[in-house]
């Protein structure tokens, strides 16, 4: 029998789709020299760094094996905080992004909206991984 989409979780793969979607969707748009001009290349680059070290982080911490290993445990833990911390900073980016490159609001808010996403279904696999492997 399935689960009801609605009653499933976020599994590793969908937060690490999620995560290679919302870079991917970074480098895209901002590699768009009309509205991203040069001028503003330093700003233009943290946004890029900051998207592709969320995708870098949930990548990592899904790639470490627990098997009951503290150490490895807790580097994940680490791994994803830091994840949904850069989530966090990717949308301060985006806000300021806005009124300095005269971005339409539909684009920031679907823009920002990825990212918010993308730190509740890494919050969602945190809290998870704690259920499921925390040490005794």
């Amino acid at each position: 029998m399935s689960v009801p989409k609605d009653k499933r979780g976020h599994g590793q793969l969908e937060v690490n789709a999620a995560a290679l979607d919302l870079c991917t969707y970074t480098m895209i748009i901002t590699a768009n020299e009309k509205i991203f001009t040069n001028a503003q290349k330093e700003f233009t680059t943290k946004l890029r760094d900051t998207a592709l070290e969320i995708h870098l982080l949930c990548w990592e911490a899904n790639n470490i094996k627990v098997d009951g290993n503290t150490d490895r445990y807790l580097r994940r833990i680490e791994l994803q905080q830091i994840a949904a911390d850069h989530c966090n900073r990717m949308c301060a980016l985006i806000e300021v992004a806005k009124p300095l490159f005269h971005l339409s609001s539909k684009r920031c808010i679907y823009w920002i909206q990825k990212a918010v996403t993308l730190r509740a279904m890494i919050r969602a696999w945190s809290a998870s991984d704690f259920k499921r492997l925390k040490p005794a």
